[in-house]
């Protein structure tokens, strides 16, 4: 007999068989797919709540910087004569800025090379892309008229009934002028941007406290025996003499150099709004990131729609595709188009945000349509691509007034 102890109702003990094998299996299956589906919602949704912030953060930055940028268009012109539409000549240091030699770099290629002054001017972007926007304003404290002056081509005899303000009692002038021909006839003239020297050479510059500011006296102050006139000597070595004393140009003061705002707006292939400086001041400027497309319309008060012209109420809205209201139309130079760009008081802007990550969605967004509220050849509709669609998209619509362009009803 063995030695072993039996113990009655023990069974031997056995391995799992395969029927349970499985069941394990296909118990960790379902859960590694609950699982990664839970992730995987839960990552859409972080996503989709993440990408609408970064848009809201992105749009209130970039729109604020719209907001003043475009608000300030046509400060320091828009009580002249014969300035928009003058074509713009700029040199610095020897080097020809305006007109441009060559085309701008993307996205900027089809902005015409010979730039006209305008308060704010839009370049359409066709079917598929975005507009450009081109905006133009001085930064003067002295107004937006224009000053007659007699000019040796190095000096600017001012003889002005208002006044200049040129500087502060520490700082050095590196003021700009824009000498703007009005003795012309048919279509514009050629405009000249011009820098004062640091000092004057003849008269004495007087404070204005109304603009914290020593400026050019007016012509009421120049009085008594060998009184004369400021002369403001222009700095030739910047951006160079006056090349044409003809036409009996006035000067309009534009503000310290790194003031006035010369600048083209667009959306290059990185989607970035950008801002180039068309003097080249400083080196292109990135607004915002993450910006799919940019589109305009001009607010315009030409007593359409039933309404009545030059009342400083926006009366329609124009596309820059139409007809005559075309960038190389507005900067065409003809006397006939001034009056038009005195009448557009506003500019309706459509800024759609694309989310920086791709995003996986079951009601894939296929299309984006701006300005809906309005007629349908001014409603804007973009088809996006199969690979576009993977993407979340958050647009913004919003008027921005051109405040200056409201100082004086035009006639």
């Amino acid at each position: 007999m063995s030695n072993r102890l039996i113990y009655p109702g023990l069974k031997k003990q056995r391995g799992i068989s395969m029927v349970e094998a499985l069941i394990g299996v296909a118990v960790g299956i379902v859960a590694s797919i609950v699982i990664l589906k839970s992730y995987s919602a839960s990552e859409a949704f972080r996503r989709s709540l993440s990408g609408s912030a970064d848009a809201s953060q992105t749009a209130s930055i970039v729109g604020a910087s719209l907001d003043m940028l475009i608000q300030q268009a046509g400060a320091s012109l828009v009580q002249g004569r014969n300035v928009w539409g003058c074509r713009i000549s700029a040199t610095k240091s020897g080097t020809a800025l305006l007109p441009r030699e060559a085309a701008f770099d993307a996205p900027f290629a089809s902005v015409p090379q010979n730039i006209r002054v305008l308060p704010v001017g839009i370049l359409s972007g066709g079917s598929s892309g975005s507009d450009v926007i081109v905006l133009m304003a001085g930064a003067s404290a002295s107004g937006n008229r224009g000053v007659p002056f007699d000019s040796t081509g190095t000096t600017l005899v001012m003889k002005n009934a208002i006044g200049v303000g040129l500087r502060n009692a520490t700082e050095n002038a590196t003021d700009l002028f824009l000498a703007v021909p009005q003795d012309v006839s048919g279509d514009l003239g050629d405009c000249q941007i011009v820098q004062a020297a640091t000092s004057t050479s003849t008269g004495t510059l007087i404070n204005d406290p109304n603009y914290g500011l020593n400026v050019v006296p007016a012509e009421g102050a120049v009085t008594g025996a060998g009184a004369s006139y400021t002369t403001v000597t222009i700095n030739s070595t910047t951006y160079g003499a006056l090349a044409s004393t003809s036409n009996s140009p006035s000067a309009f003061h534009m503000g310290r150099e790194d003031q006035p705002i010369l600048s083209l707006l667009g959306v290059n292939s990185n989607n970035e709004l950008v801002d180039l400086d068309l003097l080249n001041r400083r080196a292109t400027l990135s607004i915002g990131e993450n910006v799919f497309m940019i589109k305009a319309l001009y607010g315009v008060d030409d007593g359409g729609g039933g309404g009545t012209a030059n009342d400083n109420v926006i009366d329609s809205w124009i596309s820059p595709a139409t007809t005559g209201w075309t960038l190389s139309t507005l900067m065409g130079g003809a006397a006939a188009t001034a009056q038009k760009i005195d009448q557009i008081k506003a500019i309706r802007l459509g800024l759609v945000l694309r989310s920086s990550q791709y995003v996986n969605s079951d009601a894939a967004q296929s299309s984006i349509t701006l300005f809906s509220d309005l007629g349908d050849t001014l409603k804007y509709t973009r088809t996006l691509s199969s690979s576009e669609k993977g993407y979340q998209y958050q647009v913004f619509d919003w008027v921005i007034p051109l405040r200056n362009m409201k100082l004086i009803p035009k006639s």
